[in-house]
């Protein structure tokens, strides 16, 4: 009965645990993308060039962060006055030209369950895919 119920809550801690990867990473996908569009320079675009002001590409991903995805100021996700998960910046990369914006870290969360304890890190890197002007 212990082995079935440890091996249960642990398929529900993997299946918890990939949703939220999924959802913070289809975010943070939106949020780079979204980020790049606002900052491309609208006067290089009627000549098929692209380029984009890197300091307003990561100053919208981050009023992204708080506003879109309701991040406080260290980056925390709260529900309901109770932690859901971090998200740590490890690196920010962004090209005037062509336009990229790239961020890799991880997502910090803790799980449901009391007897798994310790910090759990989802790495993620993402980049944007949103470069073509024509």
């Amino acid at each position: 009965m212990f082995v079935i119920l440890t091996l249960s809550a642990i398929i529900i801690e993997y299946f918890r645990l990939e949703s939220l990867y999924q959802q913070v990473e289809y975010e943070l996908q939106r949020g780079v993308n979204s980020a790049v569009e606002y900052a491309i320079l609208d006067e290089y675009r009627r000549d098929d060039t692209a380029k984009m002001d890197t300091a307003i590409a990561e100053q919208e991903l981050y009023d992204y962060f708080n506003q879109n995805m309701k991040l406080d100021q260290e980056l925390n996700k709260y529900s309901d006055n109770r932690f859901v998960y971090q998200l740590k910046i490890r690196t920010f990369s962004a090209a005037e030209s062509p336009p990229r914006l790239t961020i890799e870290g991880w997502i910090g969360t803790r799980s449901i369950f009391n007897f798994l304890t310790g910090e759990i890190r989802l790495p993620f890197t993402i980049s944007s895919s949103n470069s073509r002007i024509d």
